[in-house]
């Protein structure tokens, strides 16, 4: 009895051992032993952050606002020339209200006369005003749509001549004597309210304007170059950490004297390795409608002994957000990097060779690699262009090739 029942218990066990034997085995090739993905293109934009400080050359301009008040004429970021008026100094408010309504009149009168000058209308034709009537608004319609701005008040000057000029050559309106006795006088009264003409403040040598004066032009003398490669660390961060200066008198504002101006930032340990003199990089302060801006790696200042470097860019980007830059961050866009992508733990060797492993058929076969980029995660391989060698094999990964990611004991040219 009992040997019956011992047997029963041993015929069980083996039964249940060579079933589970045969279902690990119909797992198993059911069920792939590796996990793979595939490999395709992917480009990286490598970026580093960075604060620094925007160089000039500048020339403060030596007029002083005082106790006046400062018309600009033109806008910051303006290319000036020699001698051009840049600002208008007012002793008042009410004097500024006054010639500014003036100037408006002047105008007003003159588009009245230039309507009714004889010589223009005695030549004027219907259908030729007509025409050009409608070409004027179809130029002010797009320049709406386009948001392109600058020329709209000369647009609508020229139309409002065309269409007085209509209203003289059709006899509606004999002239425009009355409409101008009125601005005559409404001029007199303005000039009667004005105390004193304003002061015209020219511009002494060519540039760029800049309205505001923060206390660093010149800071670092840049009418000598060589001045930016003997920039220290030390240097930039007193610089960037210094507080903008009070000055005791109220300039009108500076110019900036070169088209090119600088950007200087301080980078640390291995960052250091990623800018080389000469190279063409990307700058974004992250200014709202301003894009990236292109610049030159000028300089790297390194020291004996010392982890940080000081990077210098140089820019001749010029607008009216640019101009007025100094202390602030930037991303430095790099050149974008673009490779086949695969899981870093694809990676294996191979004697010394480093590659992956890829699924072809029924067998793995060992791919060497080129790693051109690596992050968290992932690397970047270098694509295989070679066209497919005798017997149909090829010796390097490429795109669609599906790489093993997960798996053990692999090895050239085995079978799966």
């Amino acid at each position: 009895m009992k040997n019956t029942l011992t047997q029963r218990i041993v015929l069980g066990l083996i039964a249940l051992f060579v079933l589970g034997f045969v279902g690990l085995q119909v797992y198993r090739y059911f069920t792939s032993q590796y996990k793979t993905e595939t490999a395709y293109l992917y480009t990286v934009e490598q970026t580093s952050r960075v604060t620094g400080i925007a160089l000039r050359a500048e020339q403060v301009l030596e007029d002083t606002i005082g106790s006046g008040v400062a018309t600009y004429l033109v806008d910051d970021g303006a290319k000036v020339s020699k001698g051009s008026r840049i600002a208008e100094i007012y002793q008042s408010e009410t004097d500024i209200e006054a010639l500014q309504r003036l100037r408006d009149l002047s105008n007003q009168k003159d588009l009245l006369e230039q309507a009714q000058d004889p010589g223009t209308t005695s030549y004027a034709h219907t259908d030729v005003l007509n025409r050009q009537i409608f070409e004027e608004i179809g130029m002010i319609i797009d320049s709406v749509n386009s948001h392109s701005l600058s020329e709209l008040d000369e647009m609508s000057d020229s139309l409002l001549v065309l269409m007085n000029t209509k209203q003289v050559a059709t006899g509606k309106q004999d002239n425009f004597n009355e409409a101008i006795e009125q601005i005559d006088a409404e001029m007199a009264y303005y000039q009667s309210l004005v105390e004193e003409d304003p002061t015209a403040i020219t511009s002494p040598r060519p540039g760029y304007f800049i309205r505001k004066v923060d206390g660093y032009e010149n800071q670092v003398d840049l009418s000598d170059l060589n001045n930016l490669d003997n920039l220290t660390p030390e240097m930039v961060f007193d610089l960037v950490n210094s507080p903008a200066q009070t000055l005791d008198t109220n300039p009108v504002g500076k110019l900036m004297t070169s088209h090119n101006w600088y950007y200087a930032a301080i980078v640390v340990g291995e960052e250091r390795e990623k800018y080389r003199v000469g190279s063409t990089v990307t700058l974004d302060f992250h200014i709202s409608g301003i894009s990236p801006v292109p610049a030159v790696v000028w300089s790297v200042n390194t020291q004996r002994d010392s982890e940080e470097a000081v990077v210098v860019f140089r820019c001749n980007y010029i607008n009216k957000a640019l101009i007025n830059l100094r202390v602030c961050q930037a991303d430095v866009q790099f050149e974008s990097v673009t490779g086949l992508r695969v899981s870093d733990s694809a990676i294996r060797f191979s004697g010394i060779q480093k590659g992956v492993y890829i699924v072809l058929g029924e067998r793995l076969v060992f791919r060497p690699v080129t790693v051109i980029y690596e992050d968290v995660g992932f690397v970047l391989c270098q694509e295989y262009d070679a066209e497919y060698e005798q017997g149909g094999n090829y010796t390097g990964l490429q795109q669609y090739d599906e790489v093993v990611i997960e798996g053990a004991r692999l090895y050239d040219d085995k079978p799966i």
